[in-house]
């Protein structure tokens, strides 16, 4: 028994092995940690701004859907039945047929009938419902260009929100770096008073030191919880748990691509292109409002069966072709308001459109512009640290054989904790910079790192 055992459980084993990723595959937070290109899937299935905008776009398609009321045939069924019961059917005058006729009365009370139809309406000549049509399907394709571009600002939203969190993470070891630095330099400072070489002013000072510090640390770690809720917010997760990063904070890239043409920038904004849609749908909406002078010609066929009781005894069938012309030469002043509305909105997305052009090409120089000025920044940061770290390493030296004081010391500690923190500042910057200037010329690749 035992023998055949053995090679069950180890089949049972294999099984559960080879089925468990397939259960957890779906949630990358089921396994504690989180790649930026989970977190990426993750916004783009659960950003809340995302799905405001796909039931938007489906709210569009169904409006677009429709519109083909004005074009494709109406059909519809009808059917009746009906029951008079009135006196006047009762002790009805008849006569009975015979040699000779006889006259009798009876009751007909009460007469039932059945009236059954099927119609059916094709528009001929429906001016409105094309112009509706061509407006919805502009709509529907605004609607798009707006999830497109929202998809790259949720991109760009995650990769803020992804590294600005390690970057909190690594204020935090940062801090604590500075506190263990100080606390060195409190032993120090307290051996050497214990020998008498050092006066208690230099204890207190390393003292303060230490306390500013872990009030720093403290300080720090509170924005990693509030790095964390960004996080989660862009993600559009509940809680994220102990969730660990997995993807470091990488260099900013070396070079970015040139500037496009203004044609071809204009070209490549989704934004853009969704206005261009929703202005193009306005012009269809006044093209709309106007059509409401247009007579309105629709063909109808329709099949009707009527069935009687006595005394009509009438079964009856028959079709009916026709051609119906709707035509209203005046409805008031409602025409008149529908397109002066109609031109107000037209001419409300003409100037979004013209704003929004004018935002794009100031967004891309200002963009270029702050990813140069911070790549600098980043790069003179590197530089700064490793010039601090020396001066610290021989002010503690100097320290140590009394040729500097306690001021000097502290003064190089928080130099350097300035520098490193200054360098984990400008990396995040400098990186933030690069995606924001893709986002502004909206490449293809959103939340790539080229180098």
């Amino acid at each position: 028994m035992t023998k055949y055992l053995l090679p069950i459980v180890l089949a049972a084993l294999g099984l559960a092995t080879v089925l468990l990723p397939a259960s957890t595959a779906a949630d990358p937070l089921a396994y504690g940690r989180l790649s930026l290109e989970d977190a990426l899937d993750l916004a783009r299935a659960e950003n809340p701004e995302l799905l405001i905008n796909r039931a938007r776009i489906a709210r569009a398609e169904a409006v677009q859907q429709q519109t083909l009321q004005g074009v494709l045939p109406t059909v519809s069924v009808d059917t009746t039945y009906l029951r008079l019961d009135t006196s006047l059917l009762d002790d009805t005058p008849m006569l009975e047929p015979g040699l000779p006729p006889l006259l009798i009365r009876r009751d007909f009370n009460p007469v039932e009938a059945r009236v059954a139809s099927i119609q059916m309406v094709q528009p001929l000549i429906n001016v409105s419902a094309w112009n509706a049509r061509r407006q919805a399907e502009r709509q529907a394709d605004a609607a798009r260009m707006v999830l497109r571009r929202t998809q790259d600002e949720v991109t760009l939203a995650v990769i803020e929100t992804y590294f600005g969190a390690q970057t909190a993470e690594s204020r935090v070891t940062a801090e604590q770096r500075g506190l263990t630095t100080a606390e060195r330099a409190l032993r120090q400072a307290e051996a050497g008073f214990e020998e008498g070489l050092i006066p208690p002013v230099d204890v207190l000072r390393a003292r303060s030191r230490v306390l500013e510090m872990e009030a720093r640390v403290a300080t720090a770690e509170s924005r990693v919880v509030a790095a964390y809720t960004r996080l989660r917010q862009v993600l559009g997760i509940e809680d994220a748990g102990g969730v660990q990063l997995a993807d470091p904070v990488p260099e900013p890239p070396r070079s970015l691509p040139p500037a496009p043409s203004e044609a071809e920038m204009l070209a490549r904004r989704s934004d853009v292109r969704a206005l261009e849609e929703a202005l193009s749908a306005a012009r269809y909406g006044v093209q709309r409002s106007r059509s409401a002078y247009v007579p309105d010609v629709n063909l109808l066929l329709r099949y009707q069966n009527v069935e009687t009781d006595q005394p009509l005894s009438v079964a009856e069938s028959g079709w009916l072709v026709g051609v119906n012309l709707r035509w209203t030469p005046f409805a008031g002043f409602s025409q008149v308001g529908a397109i002066g509305e109609a031109r107000a909105a037209e001419d409300e997305a003409r100037a979004e459109l013209h704003a929004l052009r004018r935002l794009a090409r100031g967004e891309i120089q200002e963009a270029r512009a702050e990813w140069e000025a911070e790549r600098l920044g980043w790069k003179r940061a590197v530089s700064g640290v490793e010039d601090a770290e020396a001066a610290l390493a021989l002010t503690e030296a100097r320290y140590a054989e009394g040729l500097d004081d306690m001021t000097s010391l502290l003064q190089s500690q928080a130099e350097e904790l300035s520098a490193v923190t200054r360098e984990i500042n400008a990396r995040f910057n400098a990186l933030v910079a690069a995606q924001r200037y893709h986002l502004a010329i909206e490449t293809d690749s959103p939340g790539t790192f080229p180098q």
